[in-house]
């Protein structure tokens, strides 16, 4: 058992809930304690997705198309969570609806259009989030980074309790929402922050310039328009 791996979630989810002593135990199997783990994971993905997608994305992938360039598919016809578009000169592509000629593609789930349905041949790569698989006996979770998995047994170990309405969930969704969100009076900012701070710089992909994000910064040296730049 490494830490963060399968054994590890199962035992921790265990161990939380209290039922790790038991020598056998006819309300839960373990393939059970998996099926929380696996929903859990499912829901934190939706929410990196939305709050934190770098952290998920894969690396570039080439699109293809089967109709002449009317769609390109993502690979395995995946429908991803997240997904950026670029050109064959790695130039971010814009998203928009069908009726806007100046959009680059309307996403369609699996595929990829162009506006006004216009075909384009070309090559185009897909940066993206997979949606997750199960986590089982045999398959380890994909949640990264590795020690941010412990929020999986929080939120499992919630379901775990809600389920029939049985027990009281309250206490595991507070341990769940502490480790997510932290606590801002003590200088804690949760999982959330921590990842957030990562990326400080993650908006400049919204910008169509030539340049970054930086350019028009005074250095101290003096200022020097940046070709292609405004101003």
């Amino acid at each position: 058992m490494a830490t963060w791996d399968k054994a590890y979630l199962l035992a921790a989810l265990k161990l939380l809930v209290g039922r790790d002593k038991l020598s056998s135990d006819s309300s839960m199997a373990s393939a059970d304690y998996y099926q929380f783990l696996t929903e859990a994971q499912a829901h934190y993905y939706d929410i990196y997705a939305a709050q934190v997608p770098y952290i998920l994305m894969g690396a570039p992938t080439a699109m293809a198309t089967t109709d002449s360039g009317l769609t390109y598919q993502f690979a395995s016809s995946v429908v991803p969570l997240a997904v950026e578009i670029y050109d064959a000169n790695y130039r971010l592509m814009k998203n928009g609806p069908f009726w806007d000629p100046s959009s680059d593609y309307v996403w369609e789930g699996s595929q990829i259009r162009f506006p006004k349905a216009v075909a384009r041949q070309g090559t185009y790569y897909a940066r993206y989030i997979t949606p997750p698989g199960v986590i089982d006996a045999a398959t380890d979770p994909t949640l990264v980074p590795s020690h941010t998995r412990r929020i999986l047994i929080y939120r499992a170990a919630a379901e775990w309790a809600a389920r029939g309405g049985l027990r009281d969930p309250a206490p595991f969704y507070d341990l769940e929402r502490r480790a997510w969100m932290g606590d801002p009076n003590i200088g804690d900012l949760g999982i959330l922050g921590a990842l957030k701070s990562q990326m400080p710089w993650m908006g400049a992909a919204a910008l169509r310039g030539n340049g970054g994000i930086l350019d028009g910064l005074d250095t101290g040296a003096g200022y020097v328009r940046v070709v292609g730049g405004g101003g």
